[in-house]
């Protein structure tokens, strides 16, 4: 019986150690197999922060101290989740946390990594002048540093922004990158002026100038206010509905209160003082001039308080997060003779020193109670804007001043 029993005791401890060592290679196994994984996971998150760095890099907007933070943050994150591994691996304990954080960074930093790339896509959209090629001199501007204008016009249409039409807002805004000053000249659409090269000694309404093209508005107001304009920017009536309206509405500073008419695209009541638009509002602000005493010389002001407003929302740091969906709808709607490395480097400044810009609003003025002949209409006389040559006066000194 004692020799049975020992056998049996033998048996069972000889089984005993078979299964221990079963186990342990089988543990063994399984953490080998873990450690791949996870190895393999952290590689696609390696590759996801350097294609996020690549394509913030492609942008080319942020300022070089925050891309170097930027670089320190994702190498943190990869040596967090390096070490949260090997922590769980040596203390046995369940090695998903690192896994869920490689996996979530890596989707985060390929959905931003495209969202960057669609932006910069869409901005070489808008930005045509160097496509065209015939913008050279201009794009050899230092925007970063010299002083510069840009005359912003707003055709009567919806839909491509490609088509020649007539111009209801004739803005220019000159820029002192250094001292971060703006002023905002507006002219009445109105205007009875010459058009360089079109209408010779004869005069017509500075609307019609673009009929002829987006150069001829320009060389119209460089000699009404002897001065040179650089650069343009074309809207119209849908970039200025969605720009609005995806920078979340503007707030507008309003010296009248009205109502707007039919022919505004939309009728409402505009209150004196501050009123907050959407797309649809905004632009009927813009192009009211019926219900207004003063006609187009007031209806030049309200569109100077909507690009005020404009400027004042698009210097907030939350734009960023709406960057890539503006651009994306002005894509086709917008277009400028600004280089693509222009705009850039504006947007850079800006992110670098993040100062306000100090904006004025200047406007001409005129009597718009007659009619005249034009240039460009021969069936009969129109209503025009005689030209004040006391206020057009006046912006060329505010123009030498800036300078």
């Amino acid at each position: 019986m004692e020799y049975r029993e020992q056998l049996k005791i033998i048996k069972s401890h000889r089984c005993n150690g078979e299964s221990g060592r079963k186990g342990k290679y089988h543990n063994k196994k399984k953490g080998k197999k873990a450690g791949v994984v996870f190895r393999i996971v952290w590689y696609i998150q390696a590759g996801a922060s350097v294609f996020f760095l690549v394509a913030m890099l492609i942008l080319g907007i942020i300022p070089l101290k925050y891309m170097f933070l930027l670089m320190v943050i994702l190498l943190l994150l990869l040596l967090l989740t390096l070490v949260m591994q090997k922590k769980a691996y040596r203390r046995r304990k369940k090695r998903g946390a690192g896994k869920s954080i490689c996996i979530l960074t890596s989707v985060l930093h390929i959905f931003v990594g495209v969202y960057v790339l669609k932006a910069n896509l869409a901005l070489d959209k808008i930005a045509i002048g160097e496509e065209s090629g015939n913008y050279t001199e201009e794009h050899s501007i230092d925007v970063t540093e010299k002083v510069f204008s840009v005359y912003i016009s707003g055709i009567d249409v919806y839909g491509e922004i490609s088509q020649n039409s007539r111009s209801d807002v004739n803005l220019i805004a000159t820029v002192n990158p250094k001292s971060h000053k703006v002023l905002l000249t507006t002219t009445p659409r109105d205007y009875y002026v010459t058009i360089p090269g079109v209408s010779g000694e004869n005069r017509d309404k500075l609307t019609h100038a673009g009929i002829y093209g987006i150069d001829t508005s320009i060389a119209t107001l460089e000699n009404l206010y002897d001065t040179v304009i650089p650069f343009y920017i074309r809207v119209n009536f849908t970039s200025v509905e969605e720009i609005v309206d995806v920078i979340g509405g503007v707030d507008v500073e309003s010296k009248l209160a009205f109502t707007t008419s039919k022919d505004s695209g939309l009728v409402m009541d505009v209150k004196k003082g501050e009123n907050h638009f959407n797309g649809k509002e905004a632009l009927a602000f813009a192009r009211e001039r019926q219900n207004l005493a003063s006609g187009d010389n007031q209806r030049g002001k309200n569109q100077q308080a909507l690009l005020t407003g404009l400027i004042k929302k698009a210097m907030s740091p939350m734009i960023l997060f709406r960057a890539n969906s503006m651009i994306n709808s002005v894509s086709g709607n917008t277009e400028t003779n600004m280089s693509e490395k222009q705009i850039k480097s504006l947007i850079k400044m800006q992110l670098n020193d993040g100062k306000g810009w100090d904006v004025e609003s200047v406007a001409a003025i005129g009597d718009d109670s007659g009619k005249q002949w034009c240039y460009s209409y021969s069936d009969g006389p129109l209503y025009v804007t005689i030209p004040d040559e006391k206020s057009v006066k006046q912006i060329k000194e505010k123009l030498r001043m800036l300078e």
